[in-house]
């Protein structure tokens, strides 16, 4: 049973937050017409699955490789940016290795093409060793095609709002092609107040009428963050999201920096639904280690709890979960 294949599955902002991810990003050239950067990682992954019931299961994999090119031009109108990002992972060669996250133009707050949601909260995310396995639910990070607008209030404040692919929201259409036409609409708040990271998101979308085919019904969900920097040794993130169903979740995650090479990160998250034995508990614990030249060691002990949800149509569905534990270990250099 791979338990983090199904909790990853389930999913799908400014440049530099695209950018973040590859932890660093080489500059190609930088003049006063032009800049061109490249990123990325290249990862691999030893993972046990020991699971409350059945068989352990090993597996040594890519993991999750990415790559990424952002291209400037500089006018005098004002800077735009297109940015292009893609990622492999060999475990999910059943659905294709190929995976393109980012394809998107920026232009003066302006965000058109696939890239991330208005709605995922990067800012509320505790770091985890499997790029695809952190606390997503109670802090997303999807991707879907967007046309938004960021708009700067100044001093580290903006608001934006953005109109997205109504597939995130679950209205998948339907064979008599009466599902709303309608795409989801998000309005975001990001702030830094004294160094606190804020971050907070609402976004009205269409799903499928479980009843009748032919409607589809729009529904509201919330999510707020705040990172909290401890001086500069840790950070303490904590991450809320809850929707129109009662479908409720919440994660709080630490980081401590033991020195400049090495960190480590606990990140726990608690899902409520109001449907009964739903609920369930993830905690991750890691250490990672950070060579001189850049390559990075880790290693992560993944644990769930939970009611018998998965036994039923949950939000990840598939074999039981309760008392599942995974250990990885992972080799990882970016560029």
């Amino acid at each position: 049973m791979k338990l983090r294949h199904k909790i990853a599955g389930t999913l799908a902002l400014p440049l530099a937050l695209a950018i973040a991810s590859t932890a660093n990003a080489a500059t190609v050239f930088d003049d006063e017409k032009q800049t061109l950067k490249i990123g990325g990682f290249v990862a691999a992954q030893a993972v046990w699955e020991m699971p409350d019931a059945g068989d352990p299961n090993y597996v040594m994999d890519l993991g999750t490789t990415r790559l990424n090119i952002a291209y400037t031009k500089k006018t005098s109108a004002g800077d735009i940016t297109v940015l292009y990002e893609n990622d492999w992972n060999d475990a999910t060669k059943a659905a294709g290795a190929y995976r393109l996250r980012h394809a998107a133009i920026m232009y003066d707050g302006w965000v058109a093409g696939q890239t991330w949601s208005f709605f995922a909260n990067l800012n509320g995310l505790g770091e985890t060793l499997d790029a695809n396995g952190n606390a997503i639910t109670s802090s997303w990070a999807n991707r879907n095609a967007v046309l938004g607008k960021n708009i700067s209030l100044g001093d580290d404040m903006s608001v934006g709002i953005a109109l997205e692919d109504g597939k995130a929201g679950g209205n998948t259409g339907n064979a008599t092609g009466n599902a709303s036409p309608a795409p989801d609409l998000t309005a975001n708040f990001k702030a830094k107040v004294g160094g606190v990271g804020l971050f907070a998101a609402a976004q009205y979308y269409q799903v499928d009428d479980a009843t009748d085919p032919k409607k589809s019904e729009g529904k509201v969900r919330f999510t707020a963050s705040a990172a909290v920097p401890l001086g500069d040794a840790a950070t303490i993130k904590a991450a809320f999201t809850s929707d129109q169903d009662k479908h409720d979740a919440v994660s709080v995650s630490g980081q401590f920096k033991i020195s400049d090479q090495v960190r480590t990160n606990l990140v726990v998250e608690q899902y409520m639904d109001d449907g009964d034995d739903k609920d369930y508990t993830q905690v991750w614990a890691n250490i990672i280690y950070r060579m001189p030249v850049g390559l990075e060691w880790g290693a992560e002990v993944h644990m769930v709890s939970g009611d018998d949800f998965a036994k039923a149509a949950a939000p990840y569905g598939g074999a039981e979960v309760d008392g599942d534990m995974t250990f990885r270990l992972q080799a990882r250099y970016a560029f």
